[in-house]
């Protein structure tokens, strides 16, 4: 018994690993979005901060391109807003993987008890054995009296 939990243990702990794997990578990937979006604002403004200053005259060609630094910078908040609506949509499979993972250190945690408790239920029963056996050779020793049992 004490073998099968064991190897109940085993797999329980890889199980616990694997669902940590995948929380860690939900995490990441929600993390990694919403860098992205933040990112994705700083360069809109800075294209923003561009397309005033041309429109302000300090660029010497004199041709429209601060419309095209506006639509740039349009796009790039419009990315950042689709980014940040992709991370938003990744938090619920984030809390999913999370409770899953919580779930699988409760199952290896039962567990462990389980086989902490096999473990102590064993060695108080060797003990017992060994006790019986040092009783029954002091009893069983010449000129011992013999008690009634």
């Amino acid at each position: 018994m004490k073998q099968s939990l064991q190897r109940i243990l085993r797999i329980r702990a890889l199980l616990e690993n694997l669902a940590h794997l995948e929380w860690e990578k939900k995490a990441g990937e929600a993390r990694q979005l919403e860098t992205s979006a933040a990112g994705f604002a700083k360069k809109a403004r800075a294209v923003r901060l561009d397309a005033l200053e041309r429109l302000q005259g300090r660029d010497s060609d004199g041709t429209p391109s601060w419309m095209l630094s506006l639509a740039d910078a349009d796009m790039l908040a419009w990315q950042r807003a689709k980014l940040a609506q992709l991370a938003a949509v990744q938090k619920p499979a984030i809390q999913t993987a999370r409770a899953e993972f919580l779930a699988r250190r409760l199952d290896r945690r039962q567990v462990e008890t389980l086989l902490e408790s096999a473990a102590q239920a064993a060695a108080k029963e060797q003990k017992r054995r060994e006790q019986k056996q040092v009783d029954d050779w002091y009893q069983s020793r010449p000129g011992m009296p013999r008690q009634a049992k």
